[in-house]
C-alpha cells in the first residue's frame, strides 16, 4: 500500500467514526460500523460484488477536488434505517422490510440519513484532507446490480473508484454493508502520467503498463510539490557513531525518567513514561506513521554551542487533559473538555507550563552530559493536523531527517497517547545511522551460520551470475527472476541480510534491488550496493513518489521499476540500461 492510500485510509477511518456518531444522533438508536475495508476497483467489479436490490445515492464531490461517487446499501437496510428515523412501530417496520416497501416516506427519511453521511465526509475531509472538498448528496435510485450497464455513465461513470465498505449494525441487529465509491483519479489515488526521474538520472524512469498499474493500485500519484531531500553530511572518520548513538539514547532515557518525576510533581499525580523508542524518521514518515490526528506541537528552540530547532508533540486530547488537570477542573468538566477538545486559553497556558518543564529536563541533561552544551527553550505552541502536513514544505517543521524520542504516557493510571520529541538528526550527529544500517547486519550466530551454508551451496551451483536480485520481498523477487531466466539470463537472489559485497562486481552485469517498501532501510541497501560497484542499479518497489525517485537517484539508483511488475516491465528495464548479455 502506498503512502497516499495509507493517508486516505486514515481519513476514511475517521469518517467511519463520525458517521456512527452522526447517524446515531439523528435516528435516536445505536448505529455502528465495522472498520472500513478499502480498495481500488473498477465499476464492473464494484457492481459484481453487490447482490439484491440496492439504494444508490449519487454524491457530487465539489471544491478543489471534483468528481462523482455514490453511496450504496441494500434496499432492506435503507428501509430499516429510514423507518427507525420516523419511529415506525416495530411490527410495521418489519412488515415494510419484508415487503421491500420503499415508499415516499421511507425514501425521504433515508435521504436525510444519506445527507448526514455526506455531511460526515465533508466535515472530516475539511479537517484532514490537504485540499478542500465537499460531498453533496444528489438523487437516489433503486438499482439491480446485474442490470447495470457498465459502459454507460449511469448510475455512475465507468471509471476506477476507491471503494470503502463497512458492515452495519443497528442496535444488536446485524445488517449489510455500507459501501462508498469515490472517484479515484480525483483524489490522486491513481497516476494519470508516469513519474519522471530527476535530470541527473543516468536513465529516465519509464512507465509500466498503465492499465495494469491502475487496476493493481500500485502506481500512486501524490498531489504535492517536490522538495529534494537534504544531503547527508560527511562525518569525521574517527567519529564512532555506534558509541555516540548509545550515549545519546542513554541521555534520552535519563530524560524520560526525570520527566515522569517532574511532571508528576507539577500535576500532583503519578506520571509514568515507559516503552521508550528512539529512531530515525523522515518528516513524511513521522506525520504518516507516528503522529495521529490532532497534535499540539511545542517549538523547542536549541541554544548554546549549537543553534537549531526541535519539536515536542502531544495528542490534542492529552494536552487538554494535562492542562485541565493542572488547573484542577472538576472530573466531569475535565472529561467534557477532553471530549470536545477544548484547548482554551487557561488550559493552553497550563499545558505550556508542562512543556516548559519538559524543555528544562532536556536542558539539564544535555547541558551536563552531551558532548556540546545545549539547552532547549519552549517558544510557542501550535496545533497541527498530521495528515494535512505537506511533507515537502518547510511548515510546520523543516523537511529533513529527524531522531525521534518517543514514550508511552500514563497519568494517574490512565493510558494516554505517545509523548514524542523530534531532534534534527544532524544536530545530534546521528545522520550516520542511515549509512550504518547498510553496513551492519546483526543476527544470531545460528542464523548467520545457516545463511553462510546457503550461500556456499548456491555458490557451488551457480558459477556465473548475470543479474543479482537483492530483495526483502521474495515473492516479487521470484517473479522478476523468472522473467530474467526466460530471457536466458542467470539470476541470483540475495536477501537484505546476506552479504551483497561478496558478489560484486564479479561477473554481475546489473543489480535489481526489490523492496517490499520504499523506505530508508531499503535506501540504505542502495547505498551499500552503489558503494560496492558502478553497475546499473534498478530499484523495484511499490508506491513511488517524485520525492522517493529523487532520493533513489541520489543514492545511486539508475532506473525505477514499479511493482508488481509484468514481464514486459522487467524486459523494458533491461533494454533501458542497455545490458547486453550472451544467451
Amino acid at each position: 500500500m502506498s503512502k497516499v492510500q495509507k493517508k486516505f485510509d486514515r481519513i476514511l477511518e475517521a469518517v467511519c467514526k463520525r458517521t456512527q456518531e452522526e447517524v446515531s444522533g439523528l435516528i435516536g438508536a445505536t448505529f455502528s460500523l465495522s472498520a472500513p475495508i478499502s480498495q481500488l476497483i473498477s465499476k464492473e467489479d464494484a457492481f459484481d460484488q453487490l447482490s439484491g436490490k440496492q439504494v444508490l445515492a449519487k454524491l457530487d464531490v465539489t471544491g478543489e477536488v471534483e468528481g462523482l461517487g455514490c453511496l450504496l446499501l441494500e434496499l432492506k437496510d435503507a428501509i430499516r434505517l429510514g423507518g427507525t428515523l420516523i419511529m415506525l412501530p416495530d411490527d410495521a417496520l418489519e412488515d415494510m422490510v419484508s415487503a421491500g416497501e420503499y415508499n415516499e416516506d421511507a425514501e425521504d427519511s433515508y435521504g436525510e440519513i444519506a445527507n448526514i453521511i455526506a455531511g460526515s465526509y465533508t466535515k472530516v475531509f475539511e479537517e484532514m484532507y490537504p485540499r478542500s472538498c465537499r460531498f453533496v448528496r444528489k438523487t437516489q435510485v433503486v438499482i439491480i446490480p446485474v442490470k447495470v450497464d457498465i459502459s454507460s455513465d449511469e448510475p455512475v461513470p465507468d471509471q476506477l473508484y476507491y471503494q470503502t465498505s463497512s458492515a452495519m449494525m443497528l442496535g444488536e441487529r446485524q445488517m449489510g454493508n455500507l459501501v462508498m465509491l469515490l472517484p479515484a483519479t480525483s483524489f490522486g489515488l491513481i497516476a494519470e502520467a508516469p513519474v519522471e526521474a530527476a535530470a541527473s538520472a543516468s536513465a529516465p524512469v519509464q512507465p509500466s503498463k498503465q492499465k495494469a498499474a491502475e487496476v493493481a493500485g500500485a502506481f500512486q500519484a501524490e498531489p504535492l510539490s517536490v522538495a529534494e531531500p537534504p544531503p547527508i553530511k560527511e562525518v569525521a572518520s574517527n567519529f564512532d557513531i555506534t558509541e555516540h548513538h548509545k550515549h545519546v539514547d542513554a541521555l534520552l532515557d535519563l530524560c524520560r525518567q526525570k520527566m515522569g518525576d517532574e511532571m508528576g510533581a507539577l500535576l500532583g499525580v503519578k506520571v509514568e513514561l515507559s516503552a521508550q523508542e528512539c529512531k530515525l524518521v523522515t518528516k513524511e514518515d513521522y506525520f504518516l506513521d507516528e503522529a495521529s490526528g490532532k497534535q499540539i506541537m511545542a517549538h523547542m528552540d536549541v541554544l548554546g554551542e549549537i543553534e537549531d530547532k526541535s519539536y515536542f508533540f502531544m495528542p490534542l486530547k492529552d494536552a487538554v487533559f494535562i492542562g485541565g488537570t493542572l488547573v484542577m477542573l472538576p472530573p466531569a468538566e475535565l472529561e467534557r473538555a477532553v471530549i470536545d477538545e477544548e484547548f482554551e486559553e487557561d488550559i493552553k497556558d497550563a499545558y505550556g507550563e508542562v512543556a516548559d518543564i519538559i524543555s528544562k529536563v532536556y536542558s539539564s541533561v544535555f547541558e551536563e552530559q552531551y558532548l556540546k552544551k545545549i539547552r532547549f527553550v519552549k517558544t510557542a505552541l501550535e496545533q497541527v493536523l498530521a495528515l494535512k502536513v505537506d511533507a515537502t514544505s518547510e511548515a510546520p517543521i523543516s523537511n529533513q531527517l529527524y531522531y525521534m524520542n518517543s514514550s508511552s504516557l500514563h497519568i494517574a493510571g490512565k493510558a494516554m497517547g505517545r509523548f514524542q520529541m523530534l531532534f534534527p538528526a544532524d544536530m545530534l550527529q546521528l545522520e550516520g545511522l542511515l549509512q550504518l544500517q547498510a553496513e551492519q547486519v546483526v543476527e544470531p550466530a545460528a542464523q548467520e551460520a545457516a545463511v553462510v551454508a546457503v550461500v556456499e551451496e548456491k555458490n557451488n551451483a551457480v558459477k556465473c551470475i548475470d543479474i543479482l536480485v537483492v530483495s526483502d520481498d521474495m515473492l516479487e523477487a521470484a517473479n522478476i527472476t523468472a522473467v530474467l531466466e526466460q530471457r536466458h539470463l542467470n539470476a541470483k537472489i540475495l536477501s537484505f541480510k546476506e552479504s551483497v559485497t561478496d558478489y560484486l562486481p564479479g561477473e554481475v552485469k546489473a543489480v535489481f534491488l526489490v523492496m517490499s517498501n520504499v523506505n530508508e532501510m531499503a535506501f540504505s541497501m542502495a547505498i551499500k550496493i552503489s558503494a560496492a560497484c558502478s553497475l546499473p542499479l534498478i530499484a523495484a518497489g511499490p508506491g513511488w513518489t517524485r520525492t522517493k525517485v529523487i532520493t533513489a537517484v541520489k543514492y545511486g539508483v539508475n532506473d525505477i521499476l514499479l511493482t508488481p511488475a509484468t514481464s514486459d516491465d522487467v524486459g523494458e528495464k533491461i533494454e533501458n540500461i542497455s545490458v547486453k548479455l550472451a544467451a
